[in-house]
């Protein structure tokens, strides 16, 4: 299925700041996502591309169910820094233009990728991880993304850039390095999707500031278990010694609501044209197994 079509990202949704009735960090990213000049695929929208692994019946019956719950919440994350805490203190600090955050929950797609004569049965581990990069970088040259070419960017604050010896002038710049998308994959597997089914609600918490404390803590808590494999492509080529933390090889798990948080960190990284030093760290007393957190 081809991603749906979205012009360009008004430029007042972002600009100017109105720090009293709007959401500066959803301001922000709406700004980064007008900022990706170069992307052709997927343009004027965020997200990742999902690789399904786990093919039994009774995942075909669950698979659809867990897309359409992790779509659903991956949109709500837009909305979460609009209502602080709980109570009528805070009802006045709430978010009242909610306009930014529904454009950008609007603009969530996914290329979800079912290939169970290649797929089928890869395992969570550096090997299958492996393969799979190596799928997804097949996948993107097929829709016409090249993640080998440099990165041949612009730069706003740098107008003439003749004199530059790594800049190859027949190459046009290059949308592997202008989009987060191209670069990191998401992973189902078994237990991701375990996880997701089990953990993630139906329903995302409601546009509204807490009634107390008790319903707070409730929708803070709402689906922080579900979680998905990510991994970064580009940091899976790099030698050991380059690992950071040591240890860390570039696959990780995050929530459906860190996708975003995950998406901004990498563009703002891609857009200085620097390597992403991920903030990861295991957890739950399983050495090896890194989570993602902002």
């Amino acid at each position: 299925m081809a991603p749906p079509t979205f012009p360009p990202v008004p430029i007042s949704l972002f600009y100017p700041r109105r720090p009293k009735t709007r959401d500066n960090e959803t301001a922000l990213r709406l700004e980064a996502l007008g900022a990706s000049r170069h992307t052709t695929y997927a343009q004027h929208l965020w997200g990742f591309t999902i690789l399904r692994t786990v093919y039994t019946p009774e995942s075909d019956a669950l698979f659809p169910i867990a897309i359409r719950r992790l779509d659903a919440w991956a949109r709500y994350s837009p909305h979460q820094g609009r209502f602080p805490k709980y109570g009528q203190a805070y009802e006045s600090k709430a978010v009242t233009d909610g306009e930014p955050n529904e454009e950008l929950a609007k603009r969530f797609y996914c290329d979800v990728i079912e290939d169970k004569d290649r797929l089928a049965g890869i395992q969570s581990d550096a090997e299958g991880f492996a393969k799979l990069r190596d799928y997804f970088r097949e996948w993107l040259v097929s829709v016409g993304v090249q993640p080998d070419l440099p990165p041949n960017h612009d730069d706003d604050d740098d107008d003439d850039d003749t004199d530059d010896p790594d800049l190859d002038p027949a190459l046009e710049p290059n949308e592997s390095h202008d989009d987060p998308r191209f670069r990191s994959v998401l992973v189902v597997d078994e237990e991701c999707l375990r996880s997701l089914i089990e953990e993630l609600p139906d329903e995302t918490p409601p546009l509204r500031t807490a009634v107390d404390r008790e319903e707070w803590l409730k929708y803070l808590r709402m689906g922080k278990k579900a979680w998905l494999w990510m991994l970064d492509t580009g940091y899976m080529t790099r030698d050991e010694s380059q690992f950071s933390p040591p240890g860390f090889r570039g696959w990780f798990r995050l929530g459906p609501t860190e996708l975003l948080w995950a998406w901004y960190e990498w563009k703002s990284y891609l857009h200085r044209q620097s390597d992403p030093s991920w903030k990861v760290r295991e957890k739950d007393g399983v050495p090896g197994v890194w989570w993602y957190y902002y």
